[in-house]
């Protein structure tokens, strides 16, 4: 598995505007690339809060940067939900921050080695697509639990899939046949007729995209996140937000745009970081100073 590469890491935390006696959360703790990164800006009396939903992804970084833990006594890690995040700064003693980042990106480790199946690569792996293990219904049970006008309006509206109506009749059909990723990929490529694929993108990665968002309640998450972190913030202080697909973009774009009468032009990544990590093609990046 390739180690994950930090998307847009340098003009995070350019915007971010560390100050070295400041309090900051990292919401998407991941592989803990801008966290480090963060870390290296505070002072001894700066304060770094690091959280995830994924206890996977917390004991890895635990594990791997042990010593950095050891050594820098202000970095706290917590799982959690950054739509709780006004609960979980206040379990931490912390009523004001300088500035927050949300990295909305999967990691390398959770796509690829987590068998949880949130790639349309992995054929083997389990349809479970839960960031949060404790969650109740995996991927496969939504497959199963919800009617074929429902999941064909899920598939529409968080996958954008414009064959999203005849992909859920053909899993409605061959529900029982479905097991795993290869499964799904198979009845998806039935579907689609041809004419109707795009030549460079997988006709599987729209419905998996729409099936990860139903599962983990990803963009109510990020709304709520979103209102929660502007109100936490400090005078002056900063929210950077890295999304990977329109629906998070619209949203975060919408929210700036209540708070703040600038243009809020997004950030994309270089050309040059492009062809070093293709999977950061698709990421913007947005700057809300309160």
């Amino acid at each position: 598995m390739k180690y994950h590469k930090t998307v847009l890491l340098k003009e995070a935390i350019e915007n971010l505007k560390v100050r070295s006696e400041g309090t900051y959360v990292d919401c998407t703790l991941g592989e803990a690339g801008h966290s480090l990164e963060i870390l290296k800006e505070l002072g001894p009396k700066g304060k770094l809060l690091s959280i995830d939903r994924d206890e996977e992804v917390i004991d890895f970084v635990k594990k791997h940067f042990k010593k950095e833990l050891e050594e820098r006594k202000n970095w706290t890690i917590k799982k959690g939900n950054f739509k709780d995040i006004k609960k979980l700064l206040e379990d931490e003693g912390i009523k004001q921050v300088d500035g927050f980042l949300m990295d909305l990106g999967l990691s390398s480790r959770q796509l690829e080695a987590s068998n949880r199946g949130f790639s349309y690569l992995e054929g083997s792996q389990d349809l479970d697509m839960r960031m949060d293990p404790s969650l109740n219904a995996k991927a496969l049970d939504l497959l199963k639990f919800y009617d074929e006008k429902t999941l064909g309006r899920i598939i529409w509206e968080f996958g954008e899939e414009k064959n999203a109506r005849k992909i859920a009749k053909f899993i409605k059909q061959d529900i029982e046949k479905i097991h795993n990723v290869e499964d799904l990929n198979q009845i998806i490529l039935r579907a689609v007729p041809a004419a109707h694929r795009d030549n460079f993108k997988h006709p599987s990665r729209r419905v998996f995209q729409a099936l990860r968002i139903a599962v983990n309640d990803e963009l109510e998450n990020l709304q709520k996140g979103l209102e929660e972190s502007f109100e936490i913030l400090k005078e002056e202080g900063r929210l950077v937000v890295i999304s990977f697909h329109s629906l998070e973009d619209r949203i975060v774009k919408k929210f700036f745009k209540t708070k703040t009468k600038e243009k809020n032009k997004p950030i994309l990544p270089t050309p040059e970081e492009i062809e070093e990590n293709p999977r950061g093609r698709s990421a913007k990046m947005r700057v809300l100073i309160k």
